[in-house]
């Protein structure tokens, strides 16, 4: 059983295990500028959020904390379950072997009745906290989040796992500053703690799945001190497709990032601000087609930001590693849509024979849980046809030409840019909102 200590700091909270400290820091001020009472339920839920994952990487019978049980207890357990048939896809255990060992797992606090939050709701106004990666993602959500007036405040997690990337993405933050944004920094070091080489060595995504609904969480301080109504997520209608994973388990490519999840998400930050804050995606109704077409015709300025290679640090490239199934898929999406990848930096076309790995269209090997579905391919299949349309050529497009020809292209693009209902979003903004998006996507490419 492993033993993990929560305490307060000046900029937010330690955690300890052993020997070690990983601290989680807010920017000067934000957190001992929180009420007291939502400091500690707060604190009840990144304890046990935070290392939730912990014991199947360590691989140990369970964790300790020194805090309560928190109120959303059973929504954590559930959407690690939902995640997990994901997270192991590419790993040597089964789906019901690990669902096996994280029902077994023990979970052991200072007292089992939860904290509760205070009554009085927040005092917010018409403001957005966006959660930021300097993916395309995150990118159209701070565009749109702009467009709509609400006066958006970036927030980048520094993960501290991942060296290159974050300084990367540091540096895109100090532009976001000089563009006008009031971007801010969290420095997250508890996620060395879930990393896999603190522990066996061996590569896994186990340590992860609490990420998404650990921003919204962490975010919470942000949106106090900035008396912000929204946290904007960056879920888009891709994460909504599913697919059959190895062991024949019905799977999201990231179940966190499912609208279904939102919901559940945009649930617990109301109950812990007294229904003042609402968590939501701006993107929900769009396809990976549909946000690069927002990023790139709607905010160009933001568009130049984009990174999101997920392999930089196994990588000698500066911002892309322009050898994976991310860089593969996104430069052909740009192509379509008629930007040049080499302007955000992706300068290798990755369409020789050997590149086909990278495509789900092709059945490629080497492709990520994003490209898995059907819907997934269709769209790989469009955006194949419209680059053709604007002159790509190489060997991959010949064999394209060969292989699907120009079947169903208008169908395709219709269903690439229809927009799907934005559950997530409150109602005061979603008219707004779909007419932006309506507009965005009324010009088809």
């Amino acid at each position: 059983m492993l033993k993990v200590s929560v305490t307060e700091s000046s900029r937010g909270l330690v955690f300890k295990c052993g020997r070690k400290r990983y601290p989680l820091d807010w920017p000067k001020g934000v957190w001992k500028k929180c009420p007291k009472r939502f400091r500690e339920v707060l604190t009840d839920h990144l304890a046990h959020l935070l290392t939730i994952d912990l014991p199947l990487v360590a691989e140990a019978e369970g964790v300790a904390v020194n805090r309560r049980r928190p109120l959303f207890a059973s929504d954590f357990r559930t959407v690690s379950l939902g995640s997990i048939p994901q997270a192991i896809e590419d790993y040597p255990p089964t789906t019901m072997e690990v669902l096996e060992r994280f029902r077994d797992t023990k979970y052991v606090f200072s007292s089992d009745v939860p904290r509760l939050p205070a009554r009085p709701p927040w005092r917010t106004g018409a403001r957005a906290v966006v959660l930021f990666s300097s993916g395309k993602d995150s990118l159209a959500s701070l565009g749109l989040a702009r467009e709509l007036g609400l006066d958006p405040v970036p927030v980048y997690i520094d993960d501290t796992v991942s060296p290159g990337e974050n300084r990367i993405k540091r540096t895109h933050l100090k532009r976001l500053a000089r563009m006008g944004f009031k971007p801010q920094l969290v420095v997250n070091r508890v996620e060395q703690l879930n990393d896999f080489n603190n522990w066996t060595g061996e590569e896994t995504c186990l340590g992860y799945m609490h990420m998404v609904t650990g921003f919204a969480m962490i975010a919470l301080p942000i949106a106090r001190a900035f008396r912000a109504r929204y946290i904007v997520l960056g879920n888009q209608q891709n994460m909504n497709f599913p697919f059959v994973n190895k062991d024949g388990f019905h799977t999201y490519p990231s179940f966190d990032q499912t609208s279904g999840w939102t919901m559940q998400i945009d649930r617990m930050t109301r109950v812990l601000t007294g229904g003042a804050v609402r968590t939501m995606s701006l993107i929900e109704p769009l396809t990976n087609v549909g946000v690069m077409k927002v990023l790139f015709e709607r905010c160009p300025d933001l568009a130049e930001l984009a990174v999101c290679c997920d392999s930089l640090d196994a990588s000698d490239e500066p911002r892309w590693c322009q050898d994976c199934s991310k860089c593969a898929r996104l430069a052909l999406i740009m192509r379509a849509l008629g930007v040049d990848p080499a302007s955000v930096g992706l300068r290798r076309k990755m369409l020789s024979p050997s590149d086909a790995r990278f495509y789900s269209v092709f059945g490629g090997a080497a492709t990520d849980h994003y490209e898995r579905s059907a819907d997934a391919k269709e769209e790989q299949m469009l955006c194949f046809m419209l680059a053709i349309e604007r002159g790509l050529a190489g060997p991959l497009v010949d064999r394209f030409k060969k292989q699907f020809g120009r079947r169903g292209k208008q169908m395709l693009l219709e269903k690439s840019l229809k927009l799907s209902p934005a559950g997530t979003v409150p109602m005061e903004l979603r008219g707004k909102l779909m007419h932006v998006l309506s507009q965005a996507m009324g010009e088809t490419t």
